[in-house]
Parts: C-alpha cells; structure tokens; sequence
C-alpha cells in the first residue's frame, strides 16, 4: 500500500506534537480549600488513594482565631472521583479534642488493608503536642478510637504527608522533639511503637523526612537553621543513625518533601530552596539519580515574588504528582497542583 507522503508528513506532525504535550505536561492547579470569613487558615495535607480510586485529602482547617498555629482547628477531607482535577464536599475525619488542635495529618495503608490516620493533638502551646493514630476499617467514612503514640508531658510533633513502611514490613513515622528528629517504629502493623534513635546537628533539627533506598538503607532529611536540609542514613531499618551532614538542598529553616518519581526511581524534593532569605520563596524541587548523593534538576514550583509557599506533600497517582502545599498572600489557603513526571525532568521555558 502506497502512503501519500503529504500525510505522512500530517501524520508524523501530530505524532510529535502529541509526544511533545505528554512530555512537558501542563501544570493543573486549583485552590482546594481557600480561606473564608470563619476560616483563617487550611494548611498542613495529604492524600491517599483509596480502593476504588477515589483520592481522601485530608487537612488542617482553621475554623476561628487568626490561624496561628496554635488556634482552633480539626482535620478535614474532600474526595475526588478524577485524579484530583475536583473535589467533592468537605467532611471532618477528626474533630478538635486538643486543648488547642488537632493538626499535621498523614495517612499509611495496615496490611489487612485499613488507612491509619496520624495526627498531632495540641494540648497547649509549647508543653504538650501528642501523636495520635486512628483506623478506619471503611475507607475513611468513620475513624476509631484515637491511640497515644508518644509520651505524656512532652511536646512531640509530625509534620504532614510523612510514614513509610519499609521492605522489612516495619513502620517507620517521623517525628521530633526537642530539637532532635528521630522516628516511631511499629514492627506489629501500628499496634506498638518505640522510638527509634535522636540525631540532632547543631542546634537542633525538626520535621524530617524518610525514604527507603535502593540498598534497604534509610534516607532522613531535616529541616534546620544551619542554611539547609542535614540527612542522616539508618543501616537498621530506622533503629540508628549517623551523624547528620549538609546536603546541597540550601535554604532557610523549613520542612522538604521526599519521594519516588514513577517510571525513573529517582529521588524527588520539594523544599524552599532560598538560602538567607525571610520568605519561604520559591518552592523548588530537585531529583537525585544516585539515591541523595547529588541533586539536579532544580525547578521552581512558585517563585512570585510577592507570596510564599510551605508544607509541601507529594502523592503519586500513575505518573503525576499531586502535590499539595499552602501560600501566605490573601490568606493562607490550601493549594493543589498536579504535574506529570517528566515535568520534574524539563528546564523552565521549555
């Protein structure tokens, strides 16, 4: 069969062009949960898929006060039915019995299937922040009884989007206190947990984040004031760490957002790369080829210069990040954008 040569050319045009959307994506992004009147802040997220494909967002919603970190807030959630393009109507997954909030949401599948819901209750404002755990049995439509992981009379806290269960079947859940970041285990499937050993350079640490490496390894990244990410590695599957070292992630003191990139298996960070800057702007992420040793492919997510981004949570849903994280200018409102893989791999303006 002869093919006309002018469709072939018509033929090999769209081809391209088709190749070419798919390749550098176009951002989607919508403010899922704006501010209003009674609601001075909607901050600190993260998603999980759930069995039939509906995606649970659950965050923290500031219904009185002025939003401080210590005023009034539950846990909220939104469903949506089309990888994160809309959401439905807002429930509340854990109403505030805190003395000041319920805050820092995470989510992790239980073996027998079950969505484990991690959370900070705040008792007060610098003494007593509890790390609670409900299960929910009907894919989030009811939660049960709340279990204390850390200790009475301390300040303990999370930060959102964190937990991994490592290839051993262990949970590990990140947390610090006190300066120091270390991580809960729970080698029973969320029914016990233990601390695992406290790293803590400089002056402190805070709000880390976890990733199971290629060789069983774990990677711990920590927010710090000493102008960027430290890490620190566990050969034991979280019990011990080394002594934490500067990465190339610089910034000012603000928590980084750790996964995998499908298809790749590269490393993906999200942080406020802004070294001596009092902004948290731009929000930027990097992919490490070569498990944290180097970074490259530094983007700016947000970089307006008159807004600030924080909190960043990626989950994964096929090839795009749905990446949750909140701005400052008008009101700090929940924001969610999706990108498809490769557009962590393409340079700005291409």
């Amino acid at each position: 069969m002869r093919v006309n040569a002018n469709c072939f050319i018509i033929l090999f045009a769209a081809m391209t062009a088709v190749s070419t959307i798919a390749w550098t994506g176009q951002p989607y992004h919508t403010v899922v949960a704006p501010v209003g009147p009674e609601n001075p802040r909607n901050s600190e997220a993260a998603i999980i898929p759930l069995k039939d494909g509906t995606l649970l967002l659950g965050w923290t919603e500031f219904y009185a006060g002025s939003g401080a970190d210590h005023g009034p807030a539950r846990i909220s959630g939104k469903r949506s039915n089309d990888g994160g393009k809309t959401w439905g109507e807002k429930s509340t997954l854990v109403e505030n019995d805190g003395g000041c909030n319920v805050m820092e949401v995470n989510s992790l599948r239980s073996k027998a299937g079950h969505i484990l819901l991690f959370y900070c209750q705040k008792n007060s404002e610098s003494t007593d922040c509890r790390v609670m755990m409900r299960v929910s049995q009907d894919e989030g439509a009811s939660w049960g009884a709340a279990k204390q992981i850390s200790p009475d009379n301390k300040y303990t806290g999370l930060t959102n989007g964190r937990s991994l269960r490592l290839d051993s079947g262990r949970i590990l859940l990140e947390a610090w206190e006190g300066g120091d970041s270390y991580c809960y285990l729970s080698d029973d499937d969320g029914e016990t947990w233990r601390e695992s050993q406290r790293v803590k350079p400089g002056d402190g640490c805070w709000e880390p984040a976890c990733i199971q490496l290629k060789n069983g390894d774990v990677l711990m990244l920590m927010r710090t004031g000493l102008g960027g990410q430290y890490k620190s590695l566990s050969t034991d599957n979280g019990e011990t760490w080394s002594v934490p070292a500067a990465t190339a992630l610089t910034g000012t003191a603000a928590p980084v957002s750790l996964g995998r990139v499908p298809g790749t298996g590269d490393i993906l960070a999200i942080w406020n790369h802004n070294p001596g800057a009092s902004k948290r702007n731009p929000l930027t992420s990097a992919v490490s080829k070569d498990e944290g040793e180097t970074w490259e492919h530094m983007r700016d997510i947000e970089s307006a210069p008159d807004d600030a981004w924080a909190y960043p949570a990626v989950t994964w849903v096929e090839s795009n990040a749905l990446l949750t994280y909140f701005n400052y200018t008008g009101g700090l409102s929940l924001q969610l954008k999706i990108l498809p893989a490769q557009w962590f791999y393409v340079k700005d303006g291409t």
